[in-house]
């Protein structure tokens, strides 16, 4: 949970510094040089070609009900009891900042604080029954030891996504 705070500051900080900060000019480069953030804001002062591809927001409405499930359990990173719970905590340690020089002390406080909490092993009961409950997908397993699926017999096979499963055509691969 902490980590994922401070890696998200991290992240924001690194958006923020390349935002804001001029590139090198490249010559073999079309476009604008300058600070990104102000060639996005007044593309007109940079003499700014336009490359937009223009989407209708419907289109992307529709794929988003399409295809993006809020509920999958790739969106909740971290059960929400166990965010309460944690936050609650953090709190009490009057919300210490989240630095990388300072994140592992501010760790080790929490843990310090978390293990001596008796509320601790219900709430991860309920954790992991909530997980438990949430997966509607089943995936196939191979056993132990079990190999992928070979097909061809006597030649190099390509056993990636590449055509379908199905590789390269013969024309394009190179051996």
């Amino acid at each position: 949970w902490l980590f994922i705070l401070w890696l998200q500051q991290e992240l924001d900080a690194y958006k923020d510094r390349v935002s804001n900060t001029q590139k090198c000019h490249d010559h073999n480069k079309v476009l604008p040089n300058g600070i990104p953030q102000l060639i996005h804001t007044s593309p007109e002062d940079y003499a700014a070609l336009d490359f937009k591809v223009m989407v209708d927001p419907a289109a992307l409405n529709h794929v988003h009900e399409l295809y993006i499930q809020p509920t999958h359990p790739v969106f909740n990173l971290i059960p929400t009891a166990f965010t309460n719970f944690i936050e609650d905590h953090y709190n009490l340690l009057n919300h210490p900042m989240v630095m990388h020089t300072s994140v592992w002390a501010v760790y080790c406080q929490l843990l310090g604080v978390l293990q001596q909490q008796v509320t601790m092993p219900p709430l991860l009961a309920s954790i992991e029954a909530d997980l438990l409950d949430d997966s509607d997908e089943d995936i196939p397993l191979l056993l132990a030891g079990e190999d992928l699926p070979f097909h061809k017999t006597g030649t190099h096979y390509y056993m990636g996504g590449m055509g379908g499963g199905r590789g390269l055509h013969e024309s394009v691969m190179i051996i």
